[in-house]
């Protein structure tokens, strides 16, 4: 318990370091205030700004697997969601996915509360702020199938609440703190020993760069797990890179760390034609050392993911991207066998996106 405590305390103390020397290298004298009377008419929100906005995503695919010669058709997702401003200081969201798995999930329902500008609180179910690849939702994916970084490690959510400061002037950054259950949507109810903590801070250095630093602390069983992610995305012109490393230790004896890595280039050639909007080029590797997933069997034996490692290849169409996105995306998938994998057979995807 001491452990992860002080791990949690020290990863958000450096994030808060850097904040904090960044934002002291603003020397800009805020010479205009706004004057009070406005400010407080400003509260209020016109008819306009009340209006809910809606959200659907559909992702449908069709996937051939080249080692068995069989195939098959799946609906991903299938979300729907609306948001919006109850006032300036109180917003929500509710999203929810009909057709994840088969079933009906929850994806994000939250309250936010934002007393002043740059700070706000959120108490709700949310995915926690750890990860870049995590926090996208599936119309932004660049490939059709998540790394294994993000389908092993990082896909927690739960009810909690995540306070985030925001700043925009010369470095700007984003630190998000959180504190969650660990029973899952259907137990919130339940009075919970153990919680789920998460740090994480994102810096814009330069045009176009984004670094990430991320830590969480996950218990879901007897054993805590303590998750080390740093991420780098990098966009010139149409040409996007993204890296991300996960270090995972375990307060249980014997158990090895795990690391998960994913690594991609992402090329857009702009048509600009009413029937072409673009065309993208990709192409990533990822891969992940045997991994506890954190719970016990019956027989009291922890489940593991075995040792794995894939390339990824794809060619993405955007008919229409603003302010509505509407594409196919051709993906194959080269797997290398290890022993005691199940999830190695190779496979060509193809996908329809449609979001608006």
């Amino acid at each position: 318990m001491a452990t992860f405590r002080k791990s949690f305390l020290f990863f958000t103390f450096i994030i808060y370091c850097i904040s904090i020397s960044i934002a002291q290298t603003d020397s800009v004298p805020r010479t205009e205030k706004m004057d009070s009377s406005v400010a407080k008419n400003n509260y209020k929100l016109s008819k306009e700004q009340l209006r809910p906005k809606f959200t659907a995503t559909i992702l449908g695919r069709y996937e051939y697997n080249t080692q068995l010669n069989s195939h098959h058709f799946e609906l991903r997702h299938t979300r729907i969601g609306v948001s919006g401003d109850l006032h300036r200081m109180f917003s929500y969201m509710a999203l929810v996915d009909l057709t994840y798995g088969g079933k009906f999930s929850p994806v994000a329902i939250f309250a936010k509360f934002k007393p002043v500008k740059g700070l706000s609180f959120l108490i709700g179910y949310d995915k926690m702020p750890f990860s870049n690849e995590n926090l996208l939702s599936p119309w932004q994916y660049y490939f059709s199938d998540k790394s294994f970084l993000t389908q092993r490690i990082t896909a927690w959510s739960d009810v909690g609440c995540v306070a985030e400061y925001k700043w925009d002037q010369v470095v700007p950054f984003s630190i998000k703190v959180g504190v969650f259950n660990s029973d899952g949507f259907e137990k919130q109810m339940k009075f919970q020993k153990n919680l789920n903590y998460v740090a994480r801070g994102t810096f814009q250095f330069f045009k176009g760069f984004e670094l990430s630093l991320n830590y969480a602390a996950v218990k879901y069983d007897s054993i805590r797990m303590h998750n080390f992610d740093v991420g780098m995305m990098y966009t010139i012109g149409g040409l996007h890179l993204d890296a991300e490393y996960i270090y995972k230790m375990y307060d249980r004896n014997g158990f090895n760390p795990t690391h998960a890595f994913e690594g991609f280039a992402y090329y857009t050639f702009r048509i600009g034609k009413p029937w072409l909007d673009n065309v993208s080029i990709s192409l990533r590797y990822d891969a992940i050392t045997p991994n506890c997933k954190g719970k016990a069997n019956e027989a009291g034996i922890y489940e593991w993911d075995n040792y794995r490692q894939r390339i990824t290849t794809g060619v993405t169409l955007f008919f229409i991207e603003r302010p509505v996105r509407a594409g196919i995306r051709v993906d194959y998938e080269k797997y290398f066998a290890h022993s005691g994998d199940a999830c190695s057979d190779d496979r060509i995807i193809v996908e329809l996106i449609t979001h608006f």
